[in-house]
């Protein structure tokens, strides 16, 4: 892995950062990958694994368990985020893949690798989908989405779900949407789920090492007893359970969509819902010239600040998510990398970057913001 420091100027800012460049594969393609038959790699096996990583058992557990594997060339991608496809891919096999004929998600084609375990999960009630119609495979799934899906796959199967614990202690416990707030609860009780800095960070992508964790304590602490088989009626017959209305949610039902367009290509985001948001929305529909900075993202300087209520460093940056930084930079990624630079606020997240790197090119690019009524 090469490191290079460079020290640029925006506009007369100093905005210094650690370029780390790697070889990345586009999330479609590692999500193939990653779920093809025949998987019998450990850990030791990946080049991108060493022995001191926190998440070294959990992938071992998970390829030993044939529910995750490598993506290829040798790799693992630890810190790829999980798409929503993954997971319902994952829990499907934990199921032992039972058939399940064809779903009724417009966007989620009968053929591919995921569209069992899709219709699967949505005739148990373990997924709706971000609408109606649509299951966004291969949007990130964000940590309270996990915990929803988790949460209503634990209920399905009629696993105890009492655990409860207080998010009160967490700073950011009042972004957790109104969907998740039970299965929040349940996951942190559990402690399935762990917060970072005293942060739940309900928004984030999970990445490939949280999601083995997540779900190698999941299977250790939670699925325990074999029960039976899950229904579609489950949840409905048992009323006392707080979150047996949770299915008749979106799982994105606070969300703002929004369009971004280059050129000819559209792609669809979701964005949280904040002041910062709220800020932008009053500027738009906004064409705005980009420039290009370091080959992984994209970035346009406004005349005044927004609005922001907090900021923060997040460890690893996504291709696909939209950030503020420092209050007056609005930044769009394209790249995957690590990061140690704080002064952000997370805007939201493209839903399915394929096609996002070509588009923006290597220089500046003329971009489009507007709302998806």
């Amino acid at each position: 892995m090469l490191n290079l420091e460079l020290k640029l100027s925006r506009e007369g800012d100093d905005y210094v950062r650690k370029i780390q460049t790697s070889i990345l594969i586009s999330l479609l393609l590692g999500t193939v990958l990653t779920f093809s038959t025949g998987i019998t790699a450990f850990a030791a096996d990946y080049n991108d694994i060493s022995d001191s990583v926190w998440y070294r058992t959990a992938v071992d557990f998970m390829t030993e368990e044939s529910l995750m594997g490598g993506t290829g060339a040798g790799d693992f991608e630890p810190e790829t985020p999980m798409s929503r496809a993954m997971l319902v891919t994952v829990l499907h096999r934990i199921e032992g893949s039972p058939e399940a004929g064809n779903g009724g998600f417009s966007d989620v084609p009968g053929g591919s690798y995921y569209a069992s375990a899709v219709a699967w999960a949505e005739a148990n009630r373990i997924v709706t989908g971000v609408d109606e119609r649509r299951f966004s495979p291969f949007s990130l799934i964000t940590r309270e989405q996990f915990a929803t899906i988790l949460y209503r796959y634990a209920e399905a199967k009629s696993y105890d779900i009492s655990a409860y614990t207080t998010l009160d202690g967490y700073t950011d416990s009042s972004e957790v949407s109104a969907y998740a707030k039970t299965a929040m609860h349940w996951m942190v009780g559990t402690q399935n789920l762990q917060g970072s800095g005293g942060k739940l960070l309900p928004s984030d992508p999970v990445t490939r090492a949280q999601a083995a964790t997540m779900l190698m304590r999941f299977l250790d602490n939670i699925s325990i007893e074999e029960s039976a088989k899950p229904t579609a009626s489950a949840s409905l017959t048992e009323p006392e359970h707080p979150a047996a209305t949770i299915p008749a949610q979106s799982e994105e039902n606070t969300m703002i969509n929004m369009n971004i367009t280059v050129g000819n290509a559209t792609f669809k985001a979701k964005m949280n819902d904040n002041e910062t948001i709220r800020a932008l929305i009053t500027q738009m529909p906004m064409t705005v010239n980009m420039s290009e900075l370091n080959g992984q993202e994209k970035y346009y300087l406004f005349q005044s600040g927004l609005p922001v209520a907090s900021t923060e460093a997040p460890a690893t940056i996504h291709s696909g998510e939209i950030m503020v930084w420092s209050s007056n930079s609005l930044v769009l990624f394209y790249n995957t990398f690590s990061n140690s630079y704080g002064g952000y606020t997370k805007l939201g997240y493209i839903e399915d970057i394929s096609g996002l790197t070509a588009a923006l090119g290597t220089g500046a690019v003329q971009v489009t913001f507007s709302i998806n009524d």
